[in-house]
């Protein structure tokens, strides 16, 4: 009988062996060919190439899935050779070379690897239009349109064969390796090595929790204001701390504190909790690598998952920052408004709500402990602390006006409107023209400093928001006064620069696409800013991609996490056989050897999870001092307590699973009875 006929004589009498380590790889193909089919989308061509901020993401996520393919196949195919070895041996003994051992392997291998190459991109085929229908959702935002057309290309069905056929390839070559090295005892007896005496170091369990601890420093220190550019060496340094430090947890504190529990006598000597420390205690150790993968993985999927959601939920509060009217033009005559107010009249589409004209002043002012520093389309101005920047000067007539007719925010914060019936004389509203708060915080009480038309006039400031009345495109310092003050300190209007804006608040934006095409045909493109639906579609395009990667890798490494440890715990059951076996001959019942394994198990499962908790509380609050600027009031951690929910209720099918196995693997049925 040839090699080939005996690989596939093994497949067809051990199919249910075969089984796990089949679909298994089936599932990490299927996987990666539905990244692949999105990321060849010719729809995003302009997204992941180039050096955009999505071809970034494109390109870091398209290695994330690669990773995660071959630590997942690299998992199964470690389960499937420990199940192995015995029969390995047996041919051995039966006179078989070890050479000729291999290829049977080898042929396995290739086999069931083909079969998982072709499921899994028959599969991925499938599913593939499912996702791309969620990312289309997710870029559309409730917009109508049907921007992005889907199909399936050659490139995702070749990278997935050429990824895989390498991964098998060096699948096969390390299994072969691992036959060749190993003695016919070793082979025999792989189930029986015992492991030794864990040992854990003081100083490193303090330098672990000083790592941690510094890298939580740095991650809570960071703020939007501060630019992506700028954080990206303080954040692969603090995410190397968290990672060295989480191991070193694993590898010092998690054992001290486990070797704890074992002198407690009175807990430690019960028949359940002796069996499952004493264990555990020896594994930890060995497991400690794996062990911070899964509280990575763990934290990194909560904390991605946590604000895909937020960020996705936010973006609609953010549409009245960038675009609180749904049309806004500035400096056209009468004819022309005229016109625009009879085109939104007649359109059958258009439900208008109001129509807002007004005038917006410009002058100077200093204020002290404060600086300009914003970058739209009115220009990037960036100024020293306390020098003189122009200001813009709004009647608090108008601006009542725009904050109903607009129908403006509320915010916890001070990101949304100021709502005050009156406005005393030689008071002011501060609008901040800047994004970030830090500049005009604790500015409330203050006297500004104002060029009037014959002096420099001081008027205190009443209120402070960072409310954008005119959207992101006019993000410029604003002083809202009274009318009296206005009209007393700036009656001589020929000394200023003096815009008129005109703006459209309709009831139903995304639905009024034609009217923005006929209001553009004869507005001059220097006279408007973008549509509210324009706006829409730049932040949903952009950010629904974004929240679909993030989702996509969340759920990825949320399902590998739970693998690894799933497979892991397999593994591990095979070298407990023999264990379980003495425990069973000298009176362990199948409820003890059961409650038993669900505490070790257990251990393993809550030990990651309980450190990636506490790095995904830290990162998800660095997460919401980033998005300030974007939103207004994000309920991050409400979100993130039901991404943990769905993680816990996810994590527990695993553990649940894990149990089961373990318990099939080590307490075979006849010894049940």
């Amino acid at each position: 009988m040839s090699f080939s006929s005996m690989a596939i004589n093994n497949i067809r009498k051990k199919a249910s062996m075969y089984l796990i380590y089949y679909l298994s790889t089936t599932f990490a193909v299927t996987i990666f060919f539905v990244f692949g089919a999105i990321y060849y989308n010719p729809s995003f061509a302009n997204c992941r190439i180039g050096f955009s901020k999505m071809g970034i993401i494109f390109r870091v996520s398209s290695i994330a899935v690669i990773l995660f393919a071959a630590i997942f196949v690299y998992f199964a195919n470690m389960l499937f050779l420990k199940t192995r070895k015995k029969e390995f041996a047996i041919y051995f003994l039966l006179g078989v070379r070890k050479r000729e051992i291999g290829q049977i392997l080898v042929t396995e291998i290739c086999l069931v690897g083909l079969a998982s190459i072709i499921s899994g991109i028959v599969l991925g085929s499938i599913f593939a239009r499912f996702f791309a229908l969620i990312l289309k959702k997710l870029m559309l935002g409730g917009a109508p349109g049907n921007d992005i057309v889907f199909h399936l290309t050659w490139q995702p069905a070749v990278v997935s064969v050429f990824v895989f056929i390498i991964l098998f390839a060096i699948n096969a070559l390390y299994s072969v390796n691992v036959i060749n090295k190993s003695s016919l005892l070793e082979l025999l007896a792989a189930e029986k090595e015992g492991d030794k005496e864990p040992k854990f170091s003081v100083i490193s369990a303090v330098v672990s929790v000083v790592m941690i601890g510094v890298s939580y420093a740095i991650f809570l220190s960071f703020s939007g204001d501060d630019g992506a550019m700028k954080l990206i060496g303080p954040a692969l340094f603090s995410c190397a701390l968290l990672a060295v430090g989480t191991y070193l947890l694993f590898q010092n504190v998690v054992i001290w504190f486990v070797s704890k529990y074992k002198k407690n006598i009175s807990f430690y000597y019960r028949t359940n909790n002796f069996v499952s420390i004493s264990q555990i205690v020896y594994r930890i150790k060995t497991n400690a690598n794996l062990f911070s993968v899964i509280a990575l993985f763990s934290a990194f999927t909560i904390t991605v998952m946590s604000a895909s959601i937020s960020l996705y939920q936010s973006l609609q509060d953010a549409m009245p920052i960038y675009a609180p009217f749904s049309y806004l033009c500035h400096g056209i005559d009468e004819d022309m408004k005229a016109r625009a107010t009879e085109c939104v009249t007649n359109d059958e589409t258009a439900e208008l709500y109001a129509i807002t004209d007004y005038d917006v002043l410009t002058t100077t002012a200093c204020l002290e402990e404060y600086k300009v520093d914003t970058n739209n389309a009115a220009g990037k101005t960036v100024l020293e602390i306390g020098e003189e920047f122009e200001a813009d000067i709004l009647k608090f007539s108008d601006y009542n006006k725009i904050v109903h007719n607009t129908k403006a925010i509320e915010s916890d914060g001070n990101k949304g409107a100021i709502f005050i019936s009156n406005l005393a004389q030689g008071e002011c509203l501060f609008l901040d023209g800047n994004y970030g708060h830090d500049y005009s915080e604790n500015k409330v009480g203050k006297e500004i400093h104002v060029q009037t038309d014959l002096e420099q006039v001081d008027f205190k400031i009443a209120a402070v928001s960072l409310y954008k009345y005119m959207g992101s495109a006019y993000a410029r310092t604003t002083l809202v006064l009274s009318d009296e003050d206005y009209e007393h300190y700036f009656a001589n209007k020929e000394m200023y620069n003096v815009c008129n804006f005109f703006g459209i608040k309709l009831d139903n934006p995304l639905e009024a696409k034609n009217l923005y095409e006929e209001l553009n045909s004869f507005i001059p493109e220097a006279n408007h800013d973008e549509s509210y639906l324009d706006y829409h579609q730049i932040l949903y395009n952009m950010y629904g991609a974004y929240i679909f990667i993030g989702m996509f890798l969340g759920i990825l490494f949320l399902l590998a996490a739970g693998s690894i440890i799933f497979y892991k715990q397999m593994m591990e059951a095979r070298d407990d056989i023999g264990r379980y076996e003495i425990l069973r001959k000298i009176g362990m019942s199948y409820k003890e050897a059961k409650r038993s394994i669900r505490k070790q198990v257990g251990i393993v499962f809550m030990l990651p999870f309980t450190v990636a908790l506490c790095h995904a509380l830290v990162t998800i609050k660095m997460y919401e001092n980033m998005v300030y600027t974007l939103t207004t009031d994000s309920a991050v951690f409400a979100y993130a307590f039901g991404v943990m929910l769905i993680y816990i209720v996810i994590y527990l099918l695993f553990y649940g699973l894990s149990v089961k196995g373990y318990m099939n693997t080590v307490w075979r049925k006849k010894c049940i009875e």
